[in-house]
């Protein structure tokens, strides 16, 4: 978030009884339609420089800056084959923000059974925004269930899936299973400790097109991105609102530096001036990603729900794909895109 299909929505309206003898009104009683991200607003201008849009002909997602040329996004979101990012924004389709290229795309391996994330390397290094630290074992040592989280993304706007957004949209919501033990569609290879749930009835959630996007953490030395959006929490009676699960930053952080090759910003749970640059911490977050792939020589590999469709800057439209894959991984991606892919300014082909 698998979450690649996306319902239809029936608008409800106010019926008017001219009598009692007056047909019953049977108009649908329908989720509520929220703002931002399920039960969230628009995010304020420079407030999260560091999610990015992830943008490819087949769709968008979104991502998080984690090193001046590196993205962490879903595994999923590889299949639209992005070519550019868009940093400090809060509408990729509009004016500003820093659009780069994209040189390559690398999903982590075996992504649909274990790790739902891929990094996106970068033509250029994005300038004038400063990466987002990645939390580490140490940072989930006090994460439990009630802990508040952030969402953050260009995802879509309503429990349908349906409302298209190419916006910048924010919310709080709280951890519900903090390492994705009791079910729900939390993957059975990397539990308990792989990822963590968040969100659902009455709160606010992610939704498609929020792919990848990061899920942050207040701490005391300051905003931690320590989630990756992969999906949404089976058996929920609406695409989007039921809650989600997020992949842990804490188990794919080795992943994450030895397939770039590069150290990236990380959280080393010492409270004290931020100092920024490359992160040297020892907290690197050796979970059981080594021990699921058995060594470091991970490939490009691309993955994912496929997808397709046409729109617009003025009519955003969104990618249908196969009801089938709804009904068990309903993964969250993937969201409105233009017609046309506004080029970069050093564009560089995507190698899958």
């Amino acid at each position: 978030m698998s979450r690649c299909t996306l319902l239809g929505l029936v608008l409800a309206t106010s019926a008017t009884v001219a009598s009692a003898e007056s047909l019953p009104d049977l108009t649908p009683t329908l989720p509520e339609q929220h703002e931002g991200i399920v039960g969230g607003s628009n995010a304020p201008a420079g407030k999260w420089p560091d999610t990015v849009a992830v943008i490819g002909p087949q769709g968008a997602c979104t991502g998080t800056l984690i090193a001046p040329d590196i993205v962490l996004t879903a595994g999923h979101c590889a299949e639209i084959a992005p070519n550019a990012v868009v940093a400090n924004t809060t509408d990729y389709e509009g004016a500003g923000g820093v659009r780069v290229g994209v040189t390559r795309t690398v999903a982590y391996p075996n992504w649909e059974n274990s790790y739902d994330v891929a990094i996106v390397i970068l033509s250029q290094p994005i300038t004038g925004v400063t990466p987002r630290k990645v939390g580490t074992a140490c940072t989930f040592n006090a994460f439990t269930a009630n802990t508040m989280v952030h969402l953050v993304g260009f995802g879509a706007t309503d429990m349908a899936g349906e409302a298209a957004n190419t916006l910048l949209k924010e919310a709080t919501t709280a951890v519900t299973d903090p390492t994705c033990a009791t079910g729900s569609g939390c993957m059975a290879a990397v539990a308990p400790g792989g990822e963590f749930v968040a969100g659902g009835t009455g709160q606010a959630d992610s939704c498609f097109g929020d792919s990848g996007g990061p899920v942050y953490l207040d701490t005391p030395r300051g905003m931690v991105v320590i989630g990756a959006v992969s999906r949404g929490v089976e058996n929920s009676p609406t695409a989007c609102g039921g809650g989600g699960i997020y992949v842990r930053t804490d188990k794919i952080l080795q992943w994450i530096e030895t397939t770039a090759g590069k150290a990236v910003m990380k959280d080393d749970c010492v409270t004290g001036p931020d100092t920024g640059g490359t992160g040297t911490g020892s907290g690197s977050g050796s979970g059981t990603g080594e021990d699921l792939e058995g060594g470091t020589n991970f490939g490009d590999v691309t993955g994912g729900c496929s997808a397709s469709g046409t729109g617009s800057t003025s009519t955003v439209g969104f990618a249908f794909l196969a009801l089938g894959m709804m009904l068990s991984r309903r993964r969250r991606g993937f969201s409105a895109k233009p017609a046309e892919a506004k080029p970069a300014e050093d564009p560089t082909p995507v190698r899958t």
